[in-house]
C-alpha cells in the first residue's frame, strides 16, 4: 500500500500520518506493508521567492495560532458544532458559564467549595490508567498536563471554579482540557494531523465521571449545558466575522505561512501536476505488487489522473479519502479527463471514502456510475479537522482490512 498525502502536508506531520495508517492496519491486516509516497518535500508548493509577492511578509510576523478552526453544524450536530468552536477558543464554555452563574452561593464553615475539589480532582487526573489509555487513542496524551495546567490557572478557569457554576463544571472542564489539548497537539504537529472524535468523546466521559466524584452530593455536571450551548452558538457569528477583521492583515506573515502549502499545493498541481504524479508512478514501479494506492485529498486527484493517462498494472485498488475528484470532473476541472468522457477500463476498482462533516471529501458514483464505490464514515469531528481525522478513525481500517487484496 502506498501512502499519498493530501495538499499542505510537509514534515512532520506525514510521518505521524504515516504511521497512524500503519497502526491502524497492523491489527486487521498484519501482511500489509504500507510505504511511503511524500511528494510534498520536492514537488509541493513553496515561496520561492522568500515571500517577496506578500505585501509586509516577514516584517513584524508573528506566531500563528495552528489552533484548529470548526464550523458550526446544525440539526442534531450541536456537540461536533461545539467542539469546532472550542478548538478555537478552549476558554470559551467556562467564560460563558461563569459570566452566568449569578451570586456566589454562602456554604456552611468548613465546607470544601465544589472549585477546590475540582481543582484538586483535575490535577490527579494524570494518575488514572483508564484515562492515560484514552488519551493516547485520541492522540493527546502527552499535551494533555499542560493543557490541564493552563485551563486551570487561566482567568476564566478561576473564575468558574469560583462560582456557582463550579458544581455544574465537570463535563465543562473536561471539554476544555480536552480541547486546549488538541490546540496545542495540531500547533506541534501542523496539517495531516488526525483525531479520533471517539476516543475524545470517551476521554471527556471519563474525565467527567472522576471530576464528578469529587463534589459534594447533590452536585454534578449538565445543569449549566443549555444556556452555555446556547451563548456558545450565538457567538459563533462573531467569531466567523472576527477572521475577517483588521487583525488579519496585521498578521499577513502568519497567515501566509500557514495557508500556502495548502492553497499553494491545489494551485500547482492544476498548473503543473505532472511532477507529483511522477513522484506516484515512480514509487508504484518500485513496489512489489499487487499494489493498492491510499491517497488523501489532493493525493487522491493526482493518483486518479495518472491511473487515467497510463496503464499502471501493478496498482489492485484505488482507494480515495475525503477526495475532490469527482467535484472537479463535475466542474470540468479534471485535468486528465473531460467531463462527459467516461473512465478507461485500464482504472482499476476505486472505494471512495469520505466524511459527511467533511467539507473537501465528495462522492463519485454519480459521476461516474458503476466504476466507483462511495463509502461513508464519521470521524466525529468539525470541518476542517474532520478532512484530516480518517486516519484516527478504526472505522476506515475495518473498511480496508475487507477490500484490500
Amino acid at each position: 500500500m502506498l501512502f499519498v498525502h493530501g495538499t499542505g502536508v510537509r514534515e512532520p506531520g506525514y510521518s505521524e500520518s504515516l504511521e497512524r495508517v500503519r497502526e491502524g492496519l497492523r491489527p486487521v491486516r498484519p501482511d500489509v506493508t504500507v510505504t511511503p509516497c511524500y511528494w510534498g518535500g520536492t514537488a509541493g508548493s513553496a515561496l520561492r521567492s522568500g515571500g517577496l509577492s506578500v505585501p509586509g511578509y516577514g516584517t513584524g510576523r508573528e506566531a500563528a495560532d495552528l489552533g484548529a478552526p470548526g464550523a458550526p453544524g446544525s440539526g442534531d450536530d450541536d456537540d461536533v458544532e461545539l467542539w469546532g468552536l472550542l478548538y478555537l477558543d478552549p476558554l470559551l464554555e467556562l467564560r460563558l458559564a461563569a459570566a452566568g452563574s449569578g451570586e456566589r452561593v454562602e456554604r456552611a464553615p468548613g465546607a470544601v467549595p465544589p472549585g477546590g475539589a475540582l481543582s484538586a480532582a483535575a490535577q490527579a487526573l494524570g494518575g488514572d490508567d483508564r484515562l492515560r489509555e484514552l488519551l493516547d487513542a485520541a492522540g493527546i496524551r502527552a499535551e494533555f498536563a499542560a493543557a490541564v495546567a493552563a485551563v486551570l490557572t487561566s482567568p476564566e478557569g478561576r473564575d468558574l471554579l469560583r462560582s456557582p457554576a463550579a458544581e455544574a463544571g465537570p463535563d465543562i472542564l473536561a471539554r476544555a482540557f480536552v480541547a486546549e489539548a488538541v490546540r496545542r497537539r495540531a500547533g506541534l504537529s501542523g496539517s495531516g494531523t488526525a483525531f479520533d472524535g471517539t476516543a475524545r468523546d470517551a476521554a471527556v466521559a471519563r474525565i467527567t465521571g472522576l471530576l464528578a466524584e469529587a463534589l459534594p452530593a447533590g452536585s454534578g455536571p449538565g445543569t449549566h449545558r443549555g444556556p452555555v450551548v446556547r451563548g456558545v452558538k450565538r457567538l459563533a457569528g462573531r467569531l466567523a466575522l472576527g477572521l475577517a477583521s483588521a487583525q488579519a492583515v496585521k498578521r499577513r506573515s502568519a497567515l501566509t505561512d500557514a495557508a500556502h502549502p495548502a492553497a499553494g499545493d491545489v494551485l500547482l498541481y492544476l498548473a503543473r501536476g505532472g511532477a507529483i504524479r511522477e513522484l506516484v508512478a515512480r514509487a508504484v514501479r518500485a513496489a512489489e505488487p499487487p499494489v493498492v494506492l491510499l491517497a488523501h485529498s489532493l493525493g487522491g486527484i493526482a493518483s486518479l489522473d495518472l491511473l487515467v493517462e497510463r496503464e499502471l498494472p501493478e496498482v489492485e485498488l484505488l482507494v480515495t479519502v475525503g477526495s475532490q475528484a469527482p467535484f472537479l470532473y463535475e466542474l470540468g476541472a479534471l485535468p486528465s479527463l473531460e467531463h462527459g468522457r467516461p473512465l478507461p477500463a485500464r482504472v482499476p476498482r476505486w472505494i471512495n471514502v469520505y466524511d459527511p462533516r467533511d467539507l473537501l471529501g465528495y462522492i463519485g458514483s454519480g459521476v461516474f456510475p458503476g466504476r466507483v464505490e462511495d463509502v461513508a464514515v464519521d470521524g466525529r469531528q468539525p470541518f476542517p479537522l474532520a478532512h484530516s481525522a480518517y486516519w484516527g478513525n478504526p472505522e476506515l481500517y475495518r473498511l480496508l482490512a475487507a477490500e484490500l487484496p
